[in-house]
């Protein structure tokens, strides 16, 4: 008696039982996948994914960088912190949940401390087996992962006071040369005085609540977030000798200097100076969050015809400010990026200078009795 074969089974019989399955990747990891495969022997996603199942992958578990990494981990005394044995995946025996608490404590914005942990753990494996690869992500990543892997070793350092993850750490980096280029202060902005001057203008057409965003990020250089914290953080009334996390701030005519010193990551805002009246109007609005920066950021880029963005206010700010009197010392102080030595140096001593610099700077460019009385 003879058997009917559905269709179905018809099917999986001329497949030989095999079945597809599908996995989603963003657009610009599919270089990176490729270079990956290329670099283990598979020509395609199938061929890897077979290797991986019948146990031969991973082919290159003792290659020769894997070799020097052991013989470094035992000359230094870097051990799992679980077995205590030398072992080239030393760092998955690390607390992630203690490591985490440890940063939470550490730096004030919650989200910064996740960030790390979370670029330790997508980019860990591959920052101790295969570095260059990394050279492949972006800037932006690439600085982020720099940035996870010291700060992992100096937790492992406080942890078991143990120094040598570190310099290995940095010697990686600086062997592959994965911070390389990682800032956009790395790269050369150029634009003359006219086109600075003209987008502005432009800018500072625009009116209502936008405007007033426009204006402060404008006259602060603050960054985004930057801004959103001083429109959130209450004010100090004490001026002087006041460490506390309040804004401060000290008036000079018809200028403010506003006192943030809020430090996150490598970011840093210590002061700044705008016009008194800008910062009143900006201090009087409801809101300024994500939401309203988007909204801003769209108003500009709309305005110029694409031709600037929110970001480009504080480039402008800075440019403004390096080709006036103040210098570009003064400038990298109100940027956030000089140390703070020279920004409490100018700050206690410099003040009505910097100040006066300042104003001539900004009046040059644009007027500022409209924004002041």
């Amino acid at each position: 008696m003879s058997k009917t074969i559905s269709s179905q089974e018809k099917k999986q019989k001329a497949s030989g039982d095999w079945i597809i399955f599908s996995a989603r990747i963003r657009r610009e990891k599919l270089n990176t996948l490729n270079y990956k495969l290329d670099q283990e022997g598979f020509k395609t996603v199938g061929e890897f994914i077979n290797a991986w199942i019948d146990g031969n992958w991973p082919k290159h578990t003792n290659n020769e960088q894997v070799a020097k990494l052991i013989q470094r981990l035992r000359e230094k005394e870097i051990t799992d912190p679980l077995t205590g044995e030398v072992s080239p995946t030393f760092y998955k025996g690390i607390d992630r949940e203690d490591m985490l608490r440890g940063y939470l404590k550490k730096y004030k914005t919650p989200k910064h401390a996740r960030d790390l942990v979370r670029y330790y753990e997508r980019f860990v494996d591959i920052f101790f087996s295969k570095p260059e690869l990394i050279t492949s992500e972006t800037g932006h990543n690439r600085a982020w992962i720099c940035d996870a892997m010291r700060k992992f070793g100096a937790y492992y350092d406080r942890k078991y006071n143990n120094p040598e993850l570190r310099i290995l750490i940095e010697e990686i980096i600086k062997r592959y040369e994965l911070n390389k280029n990682v800032r956009i202060h790395d790269r050369v902005w150029i634009a003359d005085e006219g086109f600075i001057e003209t987008m502005i203008r432009k800018v500072l057409e625009i009116e209502g609540d936008l405007g007033t965003i426009i204006r402060f990020a404008f006259f602060s250089g603050l960054r985004g977030e930057e801004m959103t914290y001083a429109h959130e953080t209450p004010i100090c009334d004490i001026l002087s000798g006041c460490d506390c996390d309040k804004l401060h701030l000290v008036a000079k005519g018809n200028y403010v200097i506003l006192v943030l010193n809020r430090i996150v990551g490598q970011k840093h805002a210590y002061f700044t100076i705008l016009p008194l009246k800008v910062w009143n109007d900006y201090k009087a609005l409801v809101k300024v969050g994500k939401e309203e920066r988007n909204v801003t950021h769209l108003m500009i880029k709309n305005h110029t015809d694409n031709k600037v963005l929110l970001k480009d206010l504080r480039k402008f700010h800075y440019n403004i400010l390096c080709r006036s009197e103040m210098g570009d010392r003064g400038a990298e102080v109100l940027a956030g990026r000089a140390k703070s030595i020279s920004a409490k140096h100018y700050l206690i001593h410099e003040l009505d200078k910097l100040t006066e610099q300042y104003g001539k700077a900004v009046s040059k460019f644009v007027p500022t009795e409209s924004v002041i009385s």
